[in-house]
């Protein structure tokens, strides 16, 4: 496709012609439009989850009979938001005496439900455990729960590895844990299936008001009296984990993400607060990328590299003192996690150098840390424009990695496809997914995913949008606030709702520097005939980095972002 300019001229187009010409692009009716740039806040109806009143009724049952509740949570940027969400509404009820919180060791436990969580939660006389984020493939261990007199009332969003199972729900077949109650928008008649694990605990929230928020509510000795509104005060957090978890940015999960960062602007919480504070963020100003690239790293640092309860700890706590406290231990060790991660990059950039790609990379080593490399994995799909799958040695002698995809790929479809036995397990979501294999079979995954690749119909409508909208021209005079703040109507940005990448053609590159603490970073100053602005890439590969030299004319694939001194930037994407 041959990019197709703004106007034949060089001549600045306007804020609003680059608005209309990208609401073009997203091919919504005229109310379609007004419904994208403004969200309404209208959500669906709890009740429409299977088993949702269900879960309802046994946590108010627990609550009045004075029995000891865990919650059994996922140790990331979704499952801790969401531990948080149920924790402030038991502390609304006025019952955290008798709430208990788990969240398993990423590098001791693993992901998911666990027989030692459980043995854990059980020695504090736990009598019920409401998980989020995780247990919708964790048969065993729920059934081991429900068997010791522990109801588990699962809330979760992620796909079941088994589908093999007689039972259909919305045209899938489920194999389901025995739990007491199976909150999972897979899984009844709720309209948005692609909900983050903090968002399905919110719905519970939401369904449990609904039925006994009010004095006057139906029940056994009446209700709680939460106040009206109250739970949207919870937005904060499920709109950054819907952003974090990396959930399409349509429909509902827009609505939530929309409003979370509204709330996010005016947060009670003191550990965001401090956060805030520490990397000089302005409240005022935020923006997803804030969350996504300053926030959430240094949250999940907490598991990658110490102990998740850290950043639990920082999200709920209500202590000023200790927030600036706990901010100062996660930098610290985010910026630990950072030199890890640097040091990876840089081994990968090597080994890769001079060879020639398949569509799907899988590259890794046994002495590489599987809690970083996701973010490894993201790098390295950023500097190369493949699919990475990224492995180390886990501490069980297995091969423990992440994957991150391009677009047009499906890390849950790709996983599922392979011939049994190449992997032990894997699963995720569409972009992004976590996997094990042995030494043994850990070298046929590449081949193996890349013919899995070959097999699957080209049909994907997102990454066919996404590449549509790189076909914007636009002259550097455009990398102006007034031009940035009309992209940023379409905020927040993520998965489903990619940021627009513009191409500028024929700039000249006046100077470059490194910057960063490993100096791996490159920033330019570029001109054309219309101005100067300033570009910028992270973690640039060395074939990347032989591409920015002073002097020489290059075209940019970027983004325009706010600037670290003011003013606008490009992110550099591609450079052509």
């Amino acid at each position: 496709m041959q990019p197709a300019s703004l106007r034949s001229d060089p001549t600045t187009p306007t804020p609003a012609e680059l608005k209309q010409l990208l609401l073009e692009r997203l091919d919504l009716s005229d109310e379609g439009q007004k419904t994208f740039l403004e969200p309404v806040y209208t959500l669906g109806d709890p009740f429409l989850f299977r088993d949702m009143d269900k879960a309802v009724d046994r946590i108010h049952l627990a609550i009045k009979n004075n029995e000891q509740i865990g919650i059994y949570a996922d140790y990331d940027c979704d499952g801790i938001p969401g531990a948080v969400v149920l924790i402030d509404f038991f502390k609304i009820i006025g019952i955290m005496d008798r709430v208990h919180v788990y969240i398993p060791d990423r590098h001791m436990q693993g992901y998911g439900v666990n027989a030692f969580g459980i043995d854990e939660l059980s020695k504090l006389h736990v009598t019920t455990i409401l998980t989020v984020d995780v247990g919708i493939t964790a048969i065993a261990e729920i059934a081991d729960a429900q068997s010791r007199g522990i109801d588990v009332v699962l809330t979760d969003h992620h796909l079941p590895i088994d589908r093999h199972s007689s039972e259909s729900e919305g045209g899938n077949s489920f194999n389901l844990p025995a739990a007491f109650a199976v909150v999972h928008p897979m899984v009844g008649d709720y309209p948005e299936k692609n909900l983050c694990g903090a968002a399905v605990a919110f719905m519970f929230v939401r369904a449990f008001i609904q039925k006994y928020g009010k004095t006057d509510s139906t029940s056994l000795t009446g209700g709680y009296n939460i106040p009206e509104g109250w739970e949207k005060w919870l937005l904060d957090l499920v709109g950054f984990a819907t952003l974090s978890d990396m959930v399409p940015l349509v429909a509902e999960n827009r609505v939530l993400a929309y409003y979370g960062m509204m709330v996010m602007k005016k947060t009670r919480r003191v550990g965001l607060q401090a956060l805030f504070s520490a990397n000089n963020i302005d409240m005022n100003r935020l923006t997803e990328s804030d969350l996504t690239f300053t926030v959430a790293p240094r949250l999940n640092a907490a598991s990658r590299m110490a102990s998740p309860i850290l950043a639990f700890e920082l999200l709920s706590t209500d202590d000023r003192m200790r927030a600036m406290e706990l901010t100062r231990e996660l930098t610290a060790i985010n910026d630990e996690r950072k030199q890890v991660v640097a040091d990876i990059v840089k081994n990968a950039y090597a080994r890769i150098a001079g060879k020639e790609l398949p569509s799907i990379v899988v590259i890794g080593d046994e002495s590489w840390r599987p809690a970083v490399l996701g973010l490894v994995a993201g790098k390295l799909q950023e500097s190369y424009g493949k699919s990475f799958f990224v492995w180390g040695e886990g501490g069980d002698g297995t091969m423990k990695g992440s994957c991150r995809m391009l677009p047009a790929h499906n890390a849950a479809t790709l996983m599922q496809g392979l011939p049994e036995g190449i992997l032990i397990h894997g699963g995720g979501h569409k972009a992004a997914g976590g996997f094990a294999a042995t030494k043994e079979q850990i070298h046929l995954l590449e081949p193996a995913l890349n013919a899995v690749l070959q097999n699957l119909p080209f049909t994907d409508a997102e990454a066919m949008a996404d590449e549509r909208r790189k076909d914007i021209v636009l002259p550097l005079s455009c990398a102006a606030v007034r031009h940035l703040n009309a992209i940023r109507t379409f905020a927040p940005f993520g998965v489903g709702n990619p940021e627009p990448v513009f191409l500028f053609e024929n700039v000249s590159i006046e100077s470059t520097k490194k910057f960063g603490k490993a100096k791996d970073h490159i920033e330019c100053t570029v001109t054309d005939s219309t101005g100067t602005a300033i570009a910028f890439t992270f973690f640039a590969s060395d074939t990347f980095a032989k591409k920015v030299v002073t002097g020489k004319t290059v075209s940019l694939l970027g983004t325009l972002e706010a600037g670290w001194r003011g003013g606008v930037r490009i992110h550099i994407k591609e450079i052509i």
